[in-house]
């Protein structure tokens, strides 16, 4: 049977390439669904990207629409719907986390607005233990398997050839609160300073005396994907995370990033603020 999934980019970018071959025919969605015996839809569901489809169902429709499955296009096609069935490491996780992670793994740019904690992508292993022990201090075997996926996570950033493009701001409590205690503290701004010696990572401290901003109620992120995929935001509050699609809603959280990035410390003069801290911690 095919998964019913939140459309990722890979998915969508499969059925808009299914839906450019039917147009090109001249079929409708019942017209396809008829020649393949399914309902319309499920054609509508693989071309919106909502279905994983096997790739025999995509070679059912390739043959349907009259294309050689063993030329181009057919042929990556075919690769494209093997790839998506494969189980990726977050799957296990479930829930709305593992769709964000999805996402950030295809994702081509991040930009991350996080008002209290260091985000994810910069945590150190202790720090993120002792923040994934808030409320669940008991529950030992979930908090292992959120660690190690978060540890897990980063490697995004040192991927190849592309690695995910980073923009965190973080507001000056994250790098304050002493989660853990003041050595794990120390340790996780040693790791931003070192993690801001790459390339693709750009941090930056809102100062205290930046005052109410626009963000000032919730964390946030904005993911860029390459290959025209549409962007997506994605917002983080105590009922639960939100995924953005909607022109208006991107164009609020875009509005709110660009306007902390103008009253934060220059990239620069963060990390001579962490060093700061750090020598204080020292």
């Amino acid at each position: 049977m095919p998964r019913f999934t939140p459309a990722t980019p890979r998915s969508r970018r499969l059925g808009r390439e299914l839906r450019k071959l039917r147009d090109a025919k001249g079929l409708t969605g019942e017209d396809a669904a008829k020649l393949v015996r399914c309902s319309s839809s499920r054609i509508s569901r693989i071309e919106s990207g909502e279905i994983k489809p096997r790739a025999g169902d995509v070679m059912e429709l390739l043959v349907a629409y009259g294309m050689r499955i063993d030329e181009e296009p057919a042929t990556s096609l075919l690769e494209q719907a093997r790839d998506l069935r494969e189980e990726g490491w977050w799957q296990r996780l479930g829930g709305r986390y593992a769709t964000y992670i999805a996402y950030e793994e295809e994702a081509a740019e991040l930009k991350n607005f996080e008002p209290m904690l260091v985000p994810g992508l910069l945590q150190t292993e202790r720090y993120a233990r002792e923040v994934n022990m808030i409320g669940r201090e008991s529950d030992k075997d979930t908090i292992s398997q959120r660690v190690a996926a978060r540890m897990t996570r980063q490697k995004v950033l040192h991927r190849e050839p592309a690695p995910l493009r980073l923009h965190a701001i973080l507001s000056e409590a994250a790098v304050r609160t002493e989660v853990g205690g003041p050595e794990v503290l120390r340790e996780q701004l040693d790791q931003l300073v070192t993690l801001s010696r790459l390339p693709n990572v750009t941090i930056q401290v809102l100062r205290f005396e930046a005052g109410a901003h626009l963000a000032v109620s919730s964390g946030f992120a904005l993911l860029a994907f390459e290959q025209d995929e549409p962007p997506l935001g994605y917002v983080e509050t105590l009922a639960g995370e939100l995924f953005l699609e909607s022109a208006r809603d991107l164009a609020r959280l875009t509005d709110a990033y660009d306007n902390l990035k103008t009253l934060a410390r220059s990239p620069a003069e963060s990390v001579k603020f962490v060093k700061e801290l750090i020598r204080h911690e020292a």
